[in-house]
């Protein structure tokens, strides 16, 4: 079906056909027209399925036909980089008309959205913690909202966000329509729809699929050592394809290791973690997006919310404690109908996860098989990427310490009332200190790089280590074929399902 056959706005129509959609995805064909028609909605879909433009289309619709004033549109996200992407998805829909889109997320300054919210905003795209600061403090009202959006509900729950959510709903009119889009129908989700929906229309796609058949995916048994040069070497000579790939690791003290490491070898890389404040967030996911770099490492704050249509691959570096982040993580590629591999290294560490998530998948993984030529870091001659943010951020630091020294220093001189030779001998020995360490100047957002001459990598030691094969994790790989998934009894899934 397409966009075409619905009736739609004009200028809604437009800003589709600028965005390049034509064909509507299997959840947008039994979503859009029933939210059309007012009803509320429980849809449950994978991820990467178009469930984004399934709710914003017929808000963005029946406000600009009925030419509705005011907040009327509120969509709730657990993550700030969802949040982001839906306010930027919202804004290419609002792309001719005068209707605003805004987005409050925490880690970004509050008087800014004090003040943006003192202006008229029809679609606010918000988590739950920093809205309900909004609302206690005065400066959000909800009392004529007309469309509430719960996006990856189930994300919501495990967050721990059930009480922001029931607290957000009552503070919005009874009489309003209610849209709840999850990857899986859990208890809490079910409990929350019979509360606040009236007779909503439940949309399934696919429920008993978990992950979408255009994904390839692969598991490689390694050694928690193999893993690097292994990584190097497949970006270096695989992944030569057009296209953008994601690294995911479990822990946020590696991310910057790997992305050192890819740099070396002249891969432009950068890194993404919950130790980045927000706004430096934001910018690397936008430089990513716009190709600025072809490969983000990244923790699984990552692994919700990128909408980003030419991932090609995503390695999966450690496999995630949480089963569900797995299919998360792979869902980042093969978005809305495309193709793409999923690649996760097992070693002796991940062997307890690999098989939690193939339980949980119903299947078996395919193994690839290892080239040994690869499970070294490769040698030759290499143009490194050496990226000055790191270096500015380190005169940064060692500047504001020597400001806070000269600080205090003026403060004791005020305190002692010091006489007035010694007094401005103390300045002056400060003043000398900040001389040495200027204060740093960020230039361009271009990527520093060094000089256009090739530079050798030099292996270490460490790199040209022959590690011991019987390390790898090779559980169960010959009795692939014989695999049937546990069968679970009726009974267990009338307990699970209440929550026992």
């Amino acid at each position: 079906m397409k966009f075409e056959e619905l009736s739609l706005h004009e200028d809604l129509l437009k800003a589709i056909q600028d965005l390049g959609f034509s064909e509507m995805t299997p959840i947008q064909v039994q979503a859009i027209p029933v939210a059309l028609s007012g009803k509320d909605i429980v849809g449950i879909a994978q991820t990467g399925t178009g469930k984004t433009i399934a709710f914003l289309l017929p808000i963005i619709n029946k406000m600009l036909n009925e030419n509705l004033e005011g907040l009327i549109s509120l969509i709730l996200a657990p993550t700030r980089e969802l949040v982001i992407q839906i306010a930027e998805e919202a804004g290419r829909l609002l792309k001719y008309s005068s209707k605003k889109v805004f987005s409050i997320i925490g880690g970004t300054g509050y008087k800014e959205q004090e003040k943006e919210l003192s202006e008229e905003v029809n679609i606010l795209v918000a988590t739950p913690g920093r809205l309900i600061d909004h609302i206690k403090s005065g400066n959000l009202d909800l009392s004529k909202i007309r469309f509430f959006v719960l996006d990856e509900a189930d994300r919501m729950f495990d967050m721990g966000f059930i009480k922001d959510i029931r607290y957000v709903m009552r503070k919005c009119p009874s009489e309003k329509q209610v849209m709840l889009y999850s990857a899986t129908l859990s208890y809490y989700v079910m409990r929350l729809a019979s509360d606040y929906l009236k007779d909503p229309v439940e949309v399934r796609i696919d429920p008993e699929k978990i992950v979408t058949e255009n994904i390839q995916q692969t598991v490689l048994h390694l050694a928690s050592e193999e893993k690097l040069p292994y990584l190097v070497n497949s970006i270096l000579t695989k992944d030569t394809e057009e296209g953008l790939g994601i690294i995911f690791t479990n822990l946020k003290i590696l991310v910057p290791k790997i992305v050192s490491t890819l740099r070396r070898y002249g891969i432009p890389v950068t890194g993404l973690s919950s130790m980045l404040d927000q706004k430096k967030r934001v910018r690397l996911l936008k430089e990513f997006k716009l190709g600025k770099y072809k490969y983000m490492v990244a923790t699984d704050v990552a692994s919700r919310g990128i909408d980003i249509d030419n991932i090609k691959v995503v390695y999966n570096f450690d496999l995630p404690f949480d089963v569900e982040n797995y299919v998360h993580r792979i869902g980042r590629t093969a978005r809305a109908g495309r193709s793409g591999r999923a690649i996760s290294f097992c070693s002796e560490r991940d062997y307890t996860e690999l098989e939690k998530i193939e339980k949980f998948l119903g299947y078996k993984i395919p193994v690839g098989e290892i080239d040994e030529s690869m499970l070294k870091f490769p040698q030759g001659e290499f143009t490194p990427l050496q990226m000055k943010e790191n270096e500015t951020s380190a005169k940064k630091e060692t500047y504001l310490k020597q400001r806070v020294k000269v600080r205090k220093k003026e403060k004791i001189v005020k305190k002692n009332r010091l006489p007035i030779d010694e007094a401005v001998a103390l300045i002056e020995k400060a003043d000398q200190v900040l001389e040495k360490v200027k204060k740093p100047k960020v230039k361009s957002n271009k990527i520093p790089r060094t000089k256009k001459s090739i530079q050798k990598v030099q292996p270490t030691q460490e790199d040209l280590k022959t590690y011991d094969k019987s390390k790898r994790n090779l559980f169960d790989i010959n009795d692939q074929e014989n695999y049937k998934p546990r069968k679970v009894s009726i009974w267990k899934k009338i307990k699970s399902f209440f929550g026992f």
